[in-house]
């Protein structure tokens, strides 16, 4: 840890308290305080002016009410934490949910208290190393097929460049991507920006529903309704680069509006895929949804790729009439092949696998070796086995 990370120690056990700041003083990094509760709050924050990095809190036999205490804090007012109590799995359990990221028992082992902090530090601390790439997909009109793009193109990632992969279901009424993959909706997209402050990767990977195939799926498949204002921006911006750090690549099916959710996403997308059909009305719309990206949200023309999906050669409306009407030049064009489209979605199983040598399946592989900028990873039947069993 080459930044001084400030760590509040706070509980009611005074003798506690007192052997935690013992073993934290002098630390390189590390600059402790503690905080004895005596005003009746369960809340070891309540008061606190100016939040600590890092919280270490150390529960009693109230722990209930302290642990609901800290899962009420708006999430402006939370910080990483770590949480000390007895040997008892009700209250290890509940940390976990409230977003601990470490639960110790007393008497806590030194080494493994700071290890716990110095793996807090890295991620508030500024990294130097590359973020992975994050790719938004939106529909210029509605049903043109973004989400069936956004998660051929997830998985073609992972099955066939064999990169580290999360799509994520931005659609917080509607989503349905889970369907692709025959999984179950966890409803885990908005706990997930909720928790976004006190997470670390492996909790956000808890948040995830998993295929087989490798790749990970965040998405809201609550019944409960949610709008976009319920949303906290700041925390959306967290959770992306959470997923940034931890995933080679993020791919974001966005719903067909511009607000503030889907603007964060889209200005801060190193790719945006703005998906359309071979029809003068979508062209209309693709144009109208350019104008507001470029013009607008001030998202570069260099960073925008349209995608033809359904595309027929035999159709009137040609390549070069399109791009002169968007004034885009290199279109991406998905042949039409919709009884196979349609047999995968209804069977829950990605079109790469129920059909590889489709033309749409190669049409999804060549823009996922564009848009990584790596070849497909030849597999023999031994690694395609091995793959298998670890993605059960």
């Amino acid at each position: 840890m080459t930044a001084t990370m400030s760590v509040l120690i706070a509980g009611r056990n005074a003798r506690e308290l007192e052997e935690l700041e013992q073993m934290l003083l002098h630390q390189p990094g590390l600059s402790p305080s503690r905080r004895l509760i005596t005003n009746g709050h369960s809340d070891p924050l309540h008061n606190v002016t100016e939040l600590p990095d890092a919280l270490v809190f150390c529960t009693t036999g109230a722990w209930e009410h302290e642990l609901q205490s800290l899962d009420e804090r708006p999430p402006q007012g939370r910080v990483p934490t770590i949480v000390t109590g007895p040997d008892n799995t009700a209250i290890m359990r509940t940390a976990m949910r409230v977003g601990a990221r470490d639960f110790f028992t007393f008497p806590v082992q030194k080494p493994e208290l700071l290890e716990s902090l110095r793996r807090i530090a890295r991620e508030i601390q500024p990294s130097s190393e590359k973020s992975g790439d994050l790719f938004a997909v939106i529909n210029a009109k509605g049903g043109s097929g973004a989400s069936t793009i956004a998660a051929s193109l997830a998985h073609s990632l992972v099955a066939r460049i064999e990169d580290r992969v999360a799509l994520v279901d931005m659609d917080l009424q509607f989503g349905h991507l889970a369907t692709a993959f025959d999984l179950q909706e966890s409803g885990s997209l908005i706990d997930a920006i909720l928790r976004a402050d006190n997470m670390d990767a492996v909790a956000l990977e808890g948040h995830m529903a998993k295929h087989k195939s490798g790749l990970h799926l965040l998405g809201h498949g609550s019944e409960q309704l949610v709008v976009s204002g319920d949303v906290d921006e700041r925390q959306l911006q967290k959770l992306m680069l959470l997923l940034r750090a931890g995933y080679d690549h993020t791919v974001v099916d966005l719903p067909r509006q511009i607000d503030g959710i889907t603007g964060i996403l889209l200005e801060a997308s190193d790719r945006v895929l703005v998906v359309m059909q071979q029809t003068i009305s979508h062209v209309q719309d693709a144009r109208r949804l350019l104008h507001y990206l470029t013009r607008y949200m001030g998202v570069p023309p260099e960073r925008i790729g349209v995608v033809v999906n359904r595309w027929d050669k035999k159709l009137a409306l040609t390549t070069a009439d399109i791009e002169r009407a968007l004034g885009v030049e290199n279109l991406t064009c998905i042949p039409n092949d919709y009884a196979r489209v349609a047999e995968s979605a209804n069977l829950g199983v990605p079109l790469l696998e129920a059909a590889p040598s489709s033309v749409v399946s190669r049409s999804m592989v060549h823009m996922a070796e564009s848009l990584s900028g790596k070849k497909v990873v030849q597999q023999s039947g031994l690694s395609r086995v091995w793959r298998k069993l670890a993605g059960a």
